[in-house]
């Protein structure tokens, strides 16, 4: 049996195809998992200041021509933010005297420190909550 030429040429030409594909799905399930991440941590964020919100139109019982700001920083002192880092209020308003507006923002910790997703992010969220009749 005879090889030909083009057939000796062509050993070993699957390896470094397995190593790209290898690469490129281990970059696929580390950007999926680092989104996931981020998707996360703006959840938590999001369920932190619709609280706030709740809690500063409790608190501010019906006023709400009063400043909101050391309402919201009460709440926020006293919440539970796991999971959350360096929580910072934005704004804590309400323009129409009905609705009370925060906005929270955070900084978003990569889940792997050596990855070159690895930025600190800063992830906001904004919640409305509105005062009944």
């Amino acid at each position: 049996m005879h090889q030909r030429d083009s057939d000796l040429n062509q050993q070993g030409s699957l390896a470094p195809l397995g190593i790209g594909l290898a690469m490129l799905s281990l970059t696929s399930v580390l950007a999926i998992l680092a989104s996931g991440s981020l998707y996360l941590t703006e959840r938590r964020l999001t369920t932190v200041a619709e609280s706030t919100a709740i809690s500063v139109l409790i608190d501010a019982k019906g006023d709400l021509s009063q400043t909101l700001t050391p309402l919201a920083r009460r709440w926020l002192d006293q919440a539970p933010l796991n999971g959350l880092h360096q929580v910072e209020l934005v704004e804590a308003s309400s323009a129409d005297l009905r609705t009370v507006r925060v906005r929270l923002c955070s900084s978003s910790k990569p889940i792997f420190a050596n990855y070159m997703f690895s930025e600190i992010g800063r992830v906001c969220s904004e919640a409305l909550a509105r005062r009944g009749r």
